[in-house]
């Protein structure tokens, strides 16, 4: 899933039904399923017992998507390994109607003795004997208009569709199940559907025949093995696109979309087979399924696997033709090359619980831009994954940070894993891994590990393993000091050039930013490569740093090197701190023999160490200028330096206008230069900076000439969508909205009232989340976010995530979500609650610390993932603020120094 996050109370009660598992209540007890008068076991912990387990399912749905609720029909053959009087099934938000137990031909009375969510436990009238079972149950669940989980409704043009999202926890929403990853078995599907819809689901349709009534029913193919996650349909009426035969097996391959939306597949429809064989190539084995679907999802988070019928957000997916951007399409392609990835890795070969989740996304986010790198170079993907590994490092700063191989001992644990380190230091994790193992070596252990689990359940463990048995060494050590323990290594290496061969010293510890209040003692196995520069030369030796501290001879040194890098190619999930002489010989000489990625891993280690207290803000916010003018993704990465004086510059007025000066000073020249309406003969690198450097000298710079441009050419895309181009739609009402008035407020929103197609709606939402004013954004905050006006699992996002992330209205955004939290949290999908917290991001002082801590306190505890995520933002708050009074000085003197507008 890429990744990147339950509330059917009203639809429940809409229709009657309790609003937690159980029988109806309209209904008298079936004779086969009574409820329980008895005293009945409590409910498990976490996890389903041992001793029953499926071994198949045979499920029949009747949906419709103009209708809240569907029922359902549930057979499950069970295998029984020790003698059982309870049968417990996870079910949420189900009504359970009846209920039977077959057993060696006899009937077995059913007693649904606990229903309370996520828990359904049977009672049975005799203990179960080891063997072979089938249990029958008949229920209701609810397709809800405002969820994302489990099975949910979205009206699009006029019509009803029904989407399904399972990962993690939302087929017990939809079925009584084995709802854990372990319990990978065969799946029958069946849906009963009105005339006129069209129903798809992970495997190919069996037999379709019209029902009396003017429906018609629908069965598919029996699955391969799946765990209940992994089932996926949709129902609507949907339109396809043709993709062709893709694969070694020429599989028949789709794009599926809402009706009248097809034309807008035609990018996604021709990379999928393209990326879909460069993937097998690398695995060396066919994709494992026998069709493959990409449907089109509105109010998805993201993306998702599903075997035979991959997910996608509308707006990463489909663009109308001519109005397509590069970043859409770049999006979508590493998107589902990561979704591909998943066929192999998490759907062929299935974790066999949560704890190794990251076996799943953290390989999937690696090989995505692995592929991409083989298939668009010019994308240069190495890059991007810097990035990634950049974000990842400053997640793992904190103390409150999850492990990547983290034990699960709670649903919540199960929720927080889907964050950065399981996706981000994970893929930076392997990536280090392929660089030390060499990529031949990494594939063989990658296609053994594949090969030897195909169809069912492995661990890490097994991983490491394939990787040992390929690499002839066992790498469990190394690679385990990263899996079972926080944080990352910072490794300081000092030049010693005194006896009779140069060598350096190397030194770890537990990277610590100022204000953490975790120990620096703490040691991993480093994998890592040198370079250093003597005379003309620049040479490479690599070691495994196992130890706190091991000297290191460097071959071919006749003489002492000029400058150290301790990271090559930056592949090391590592801060590195290079002192003393070789540091300054690194800053006058070494950078120009740097590699791409070896600078931009520089230029983070120097935000770290800024924020660390060993490096002077002034000395690394002086770095910027030395990469001004450097190419797109360098630039993008020396612009995060500049968040080294946020907490410094956004507290008076005079410091704020010294950023904006130090914005314009370096960027704005070129950013005017480049302007906000695209050249005929650019390149797609020049398109893209040209994106990313207007829209930080417009808005953060807040540049004038900028701004009268974006003004007028936003009330030109106003009137015709056509008339700026696509890759600067965004840009371009963001800039504009920059001190905006009530008028263009009220524009956007009679826009948005009207505007039907999601993309253009995603991008008014984006237009008005820029917004600036305070006055204006507590006006349009209720009517977003609680009228019944707008959906809030499409506004969320652009709303609350863009205000509460600028300092000028990030008091109005909290204001609004402390008076109104209760009513917030009962709108959105649950797994989306936490995100209000989130609106507290950027305050840097102890009172706002103090408030936020005390309001979210008691609020974490109910939310999804809530209480990690408030334990996250109050460190972030206390590294903040002791940033704050250590380097202020130093920030203040950098910012004070002349510059020209």
């Amino acid at each position: 899933m890429s990744r990147r996050l339950l509330l059917l109370c009203s639809v429940l009660v809409a229709c009657g039904a309790p609003q937690r598992s159980g029988l109806a209540s309209n209904e008298a007890p079936s004779s086969r399923a009574v409820v329980a008068k008895a005293e009945f076991p409590p409910a498990p912990a976490l996890r389903i017992p041992e001793g029953v387990r499926p071994t198949g399912y045979a499920a029949e749905l009747t949906v419709d998507p103009k209708s809240p609720t569907f029922e359902g029909v549930v057979d499950i053959a069970l295998e029984v390994s020790a003698p059982a009087s309870v049968v417990w099934l996870h079910g949420e938000a189900l009504t359970v109607k009846s209920a039977s137990l077959e057993q060696a031909g006899q009937s077995i009375p059913v007693t649904l003795g606990r229903a309370e969510a996520p828990w359904l436990g049977f009672s049975l009238g005799r203990p179960l004997a080891p063997g072979a079972a089938r249990m029958h149950i008949v229920y209701q669940g609810a397709a809800s208009s405002s969820e994302t989980h489990g099975a949910f409704r979205v009206e699009e043009g006029g019509d009803w569709y029904v989407y399904t999202q399972f990962e993690p926890l939302g087929a017990r929403r939809v079925f009584p199940s084995f709802d854990e990853p372990g319990f990978k078995v065969p799946w029958q599907l069946t849906l009963h559907v009105p005339a006129g819809v069209m129903a798809v689901s992970n495997t190919d349709v069996e037999a379709e025949s019209e029902e009396a009534g003017g429906g018609k029913v629908v069965r598919f193919a029996r699955t391969q093995p799946l765990p209940s996650y992994l089932i996926a349909f949709g129902v609507g009426p949907f339109q396809v696109a043709e993709a062709g035969p893709a694969g070694q097996k020429h599989v028949r391959t789709r794009v599926i979309t809402p009706r009248g939306r097809v034309a807008e597949a035609e990018y996604a429809a021709k990379v999928t087979p393209e990326l879909l064989a460069r993937i097998e190539d690398y695995f060396g084995m066919p994709y494992p399924y026998e069709k493959l679907d990409v449907l089109s999802v509105a109010h998805h988070s993201g993306a998702m696997e599903h075997p035979g019928l991959i997910t996608f957000q509308s707006a990463l997916m489909l663009a109308p033709p001519g109005a397509d951007s590069i970043d859409r399409q770049r999006s979508f392609a590493i998107i589902q090359a990561h979704e591909l990835g998943h066929q192999w890795f998490g759907n062929l070969v299935t974790p066999s619980w949560w704890d190794d989740l990251w076996l799943n996304e953290s390989f999937a986010s690696w090989i995505s831009l692995r592929i991409v790198d083989g298939w668009q170079p010019s994308w240069q993907a190495p890059l991007e994954q810097m990035k990634v590994r950049g974000r990842a490092l400053n997640s793992d700063r904190l103390v409150a940070a999850r492990h990547l191989r983290q034990p699960i001992a709670s649903v919540d644990d199960i929720s927080s894993a889907f964050d950065g380190i399981t996706y981000g230091k994970g893929s930076s994790v392997l990536t280090m891994a392929e660089e030390w193992l060499g990529r031949d070596t990494f594939r063989q252990g990658i296609q053994r590990y594949v090969r030897a689990h195909a169809g069912g359940t492995a661990t890490s463990g097994d991983f490491l393993s394939a990787l040992s048995a390929a690499a002839g060494r066992d790498v469990g050590p190394v690679l385990g000091s990263f899996m079972d323990q926080g944080g990352a290594p910072l490794v300081s290496v000092s030049l010693d050039c005194t006896g009779p061969a140069p060598r350096v010293t190397l030194r770890q510890q537990r990277y610590l930013p100022l204000g953490s209040t975790g120990a620096a003692a703490q040691s991993w196995k480093v994998p890592l490569c040198l370079k250093y520069g003597v005379k003309d030369q620049t040479l490479r030796t690599c070691t495994v740093l196992e130890s706190e501290e091991a000297t290191l001879p460097l071959p071919g040194a006749t003489a002492c090197p000029g400058w150290v890098y301790p990271n090559a190619e930056g592949a090391g999930y590592l801060r590195a701190h290079v002192t003393g002489k070789a540091w300054e010989g690194l800053k006058a000489e070494g950078l120009k023999h740097l590699t791409r990625t070896e600078r931009m891993a520089l230029l983070g280690d120097a935000q770290a160490l800024a924020e660390a207290g060993v490096l002077p803000t002034a000395e690394a916010l002086g770095l910027l200028s030395r990469f001004k003018d450097s190419d797109r993704m360098e630039v993008m990465t020396s612009q995060s330096l500049l968040d080294l004086a946020r907490p410094i510059v956004l507290r008076t007025d005079a410091e704020r206008e010294a950023r904006v000066r130090l914005v314009r000073e370096l960027y704005g020249a070129r950013a005017r230069k480049l302007g906000l309406v695209p050249g005929k003969d650019d390149s797609e690198d020049v398109r893209l900076l040209r994106v990313q450097l207007t829209q930080l000298v417009g808005r953060v710079g807040e540049d004038p000439v900028l701004g009268a441009q974006a003004r007028v050419l936003a009330q030109k895309w106003m009137a015709d969508h056509g008339a700026v181009a696509a890759d600067m739609v965004e840009t371009v009402l963001s800039i504009a909205s920059v001190n905006a008035d009530a008028a263009w407020q009220a524009q956007l929103l009679q826009a948005l009232r009207t505007e039907k197609d999601w993309a253009v709606r995603d991008r008014l939402l984006t237009a008005l989340g820029r917004i600036t004013r305070p006055e204006l954004i507590r006006t349009q905050l209720p009517l977003l976010l609680l009228s019944d006006e707008f959906d809030p699992r499409e506004t969320i996002f652009s709303v609350v995530a863009q205000t509460s992330s600028d300092y000028r209205t990030r008091d109005t955004v909290y204001a609004f979500v402390k008076e109104h939290y209760d009513a917030l949290a009962a709108r959105l999908p649950g797994e989306l609650v936490r995100g209000l917290f989130f609106v507290t991001d950027g305050y840097c002082d102890a009172e706002h610390r103090a408030e936020v801590s005390a309001f979210y306190r008691e609020r974490s505890q109910h939310a999804e993932g809530g209480a990690r995520s408030l334990a996250k933002i109050l460190e972030a708050m206390d590294l903040c603020i002791a940033f704050r009074n250590t380097q202020q000085a130093s920030t203040s003197a950098f910012l004070a120094q002349p510059r020209q507008p």
